[in-house]
């Protein structure tokens, strides 16, 4: 993928998360991208200290799922 799809998704995934937290699988879906390539993104936006995720949510079969939510200027620092 080129860089400029990448920034572009980046860019839609912070978007999407400014309606609050969301699951990598719930923005994934909203924004109709693969489930490999939204994660990839969201770890490099965690990377890049845009967004976290500080809680988990529990799926149907019991397990951990994480919650991102966009970080606050407060939580990335000066």
């Amino acid at each position: 993928m080129t860089d400029r799809i990448v920034t572009r998704d980046m860019a839609r995934v912070l978007d999407c998360l400014r309606d609050g937290p969301s699951t990598c699988r719930e923005i994934a879906g909203a924004l109709r991208l693969t489930r490999t390539h939204t994660n990839a993104l969201l770890v490099e936006l965690a990377r890049k200290q845009a967004v976290h995720s500080p809680r988990c949510a529990i799926n149907a079969k019991g397990g951990n799922v994480n919650l991102w939510e966009l970080k606050t200027r407060k939580e990335v620092g000066p």
